[in-house]
């Protein structure tokens, strides 16, 4: 599921491997950022983000998950975009808040400036919401009798 949030991610399985292994063989593959996610009864509650080779890591504990699994109207939510996306940070005002975002806002390549694709993170009460969505457009021919068709 991540591996569509995060552009340019790769998934590998964890097995029997402590986090310090993982860590040193991502060094030494020249990646930027681990991310890893903790998980009971298969439910994620936990996430590390590390950015290599010498920090910051943070741990944010995960309530409330809704995977794209988990919606049962598969039409509704169609295909996700791989485009990079547009960050919004809503409310990391705060010294802590804006180290916070600095984490957030290096795990995503520089969108182009014409992409639909918008991801956010909102801060309220110390709990960050996230949200993935894209933008569709719909055109409209507008008639002078103020009804409009659809083209």
């Amino acid at each position: 599921e991540l591996k569509f949030v995060f552009p340019n991610a790769q998934r590998m399985n964890r097995g029997g491997q402590v986090i310090s292994e993982i860590i040193e063989t991502c060094r030494a593959h020249d990646f930027t950022d681990v991310i890893l996610v903790h998980e009971h009864r298969g439910v994620p509650d936990g996430i590390i983000i590390s950015h290599l080779p010498f920090g910051p890591t943070a741990y944010f504990g995960l309530l409330n998950v809704v995977t794209r699994h988990d919606i049962k109207d598969k039409k509704a939510i169609g295909t996700m975009p791989e485009a990079y996306p547009h960050l919004i940070l809503d409310n990391f005002s705060t010294k802590l808040g804006q180290r916070t975002a600095n984490i957030l806002k290096y795990l995503f390549p520089v969108p182009k400036p014409d992409t639909k694709r918008i991801v956010t993170f909102a801060n309220q009460s110390d709990y960050i919401s996230f949200r993935s969505n894209w933008e569709q457009w719909i055109k409209m021919k507008l008639k002078l009798n103020g009804s409009s068709d659809l083209t």
